[in-house]
């Protein structure tokens, strides 16, 4: 039992030092990801349940068995961006503990007046510590942050899962009733007390859908004040709870899809409009073909020849993403030397995805990543009429990290 306890404290120091060592990095990344791409922002509610551990002088880990107890509570909060989130939550559990090893093989008795005996008292209601049970009530009502360890990494920032250290500080009430084992008899009704707690957890979670979110969490929680489980201190000096459990989360917000200077799908379809405008219909194409015709062939003869053995690099994508990343901007430099090089060019860029989503939702994305790296190229100096931008949705011939990608093609080639 010592061994546990030993080791239940060492994981909760171990989780202080990873947290304290991982805060600096943390906010440092935060900062790249806010002048970066996609970044998950709103408002979330979800509950959880799980089986709490008590450790006072009395444990969950008695000398008789296991008691198992149960919690389930409520929380919200708000996720700042792939990295962190804070939120508040409301729980309330029950817990049943019993007298350690130690305690029983010293024969320890508890007087009616609260006070640890080794013999039964004459003239006092006094019982042997092997034949009693806590029964512990305990609310906890307070706020923590996650920190995203995944977040911190650029090849799983948009990752469906989550791996966080959440640091938390509850104000925590119990109630411990001390009941006889042998016939659950009550023999000491208890009052409440108040604690403060402070502690952090371990979260793993899924991201389900776009609204629905599944984790599992195990943490620690240190109690200052009185004992929880209303015995008297000697001996064990432990005051805390370890609890696991699983979370149920709902988003409130519609992921952003941050992209540097990308224009929605709205936008888009303006400026696709706008283009439209700016180019002659078919009856004037009609009427000016005969007179531009020979004029006109010239040049794209030596634009031919000029572009013959152009081949432009071909831009990735992050999942679920229509952003530029940041490793990409040289491959869009080098597109863009080449069009200023070759003034008379015009190319295609062509978005794909891979097969994760619906053809729809796909058939869409791939567009806005096309429309994506068009405006990056307009944003640096290239006219609009020179690029046309289109979406052949999924590519299941390609591994997923090559598919989510925009190609490039001349159009005289």
């Amino acid at each position: 039992m010592n061994d546990m306890i030993n080791y239940l404290t060492t994981k909760n120091r171990l989780l202080v030092a990873i947290l304290a060592f991982i805060l600096p990095f943390s906010f440092a990344r935060a900062e790249v990801k806010e002048d970066g791409k996609t970044i998950s922002q709103g408002w979330y509610v979800g509950i959880e349940g799980g089986m709490p551990f008590g450790f006072s002088t009395f444990s969950s880990f008695g000398h008789d068995k296991t008691h198992l107890g149960w919690a389930a509570g409520i929380y919200g909060g708000y996720r700042f961006n792939s990295i962190f989130s804070a939120e508040l939550s409301a729980k309330y559990g029950e817990m049943n503990l019993s007298a350690q090893d130690c305690c029983v093989e010293r024969n320890y008795w508890l007087g009616s007046d609260g006070v640890l005996y080794k013999a039964g008292v004459l003239g006092m209601d006094s019982w042997e510590y092997a034949n009693l049970k806590s029964h512990v009530c305990i609310g906890q009502y307070g706020a923590r942050v996650n920190i995203n360890l995944l977040g911190l990494f650029p090849q799983t920032a948009d990752s469906r899962w989550d791996l966080a250290v959440s640091p938390h500080i509850y104000a925590v009430t119990t109630k411990a009733d001390i009941h006889t084992i042998a016939d659950d008899a009550k023999v000491m009704k208890g009052s409440t007390n108040w604690h403060l707690g402070y502690g952090a957890d371990l979260l793993v979670g899924y991201q389900l859908t776009s609204c629905l979110k599944l984790g599992i969490y195990s943490g620690l929680t240190r109690l200052t004040g009185e004992r929880m489980d209303g015995m008297p201190e000697h001996l064990h000096k432990n005051n805390f709870v370890w609890e696991s459990g699983v979370r149920l989360g709902i988003n409130l917000s519609k992921k952003k899809n941050k992209v540097a200077e990308t224009p929605s799908v709205q936008q888009t379809e303006v400026l696709q409009q706008e283009v439209l405008q700016q180019e002659p219909t078919s009856s004037e194409n009609v009427n000016q073909k005969e007179t531009v015709d020979k004029a006109e062939t010239r040049v794209a003869e030596q634009d031919i020849k000029e572009s013959a053995k152009v081949t432009f690099p071909v831009i990735y994508f992050a999942f679920n993403s229509i952003g530029i990343l940041q490793n990409e901007e040289t491959k869009l430099n080098a597109i863009l030397k080449t069009l200023k090089e070759n003034p008379n060019m015009k190319v295609t860029v062509t978005g794909w995805c891979d097969t994760k989503g619906s053809v729809a939702v796909n058939k869409r994305i791939s567009r806005l990543r096309a429309e994506a790296v068009k405006t990056w190229l307009v944003q640096n100096g290239i006219e609009a009429s020179r690029i046309t931008a289109i979406g052949n949705g999924s590519d299941g011939t390609q591994d997923a990290d090559k598919a989510r990608r925009v190609e490039t093609t001349d159009n005289h080639q």
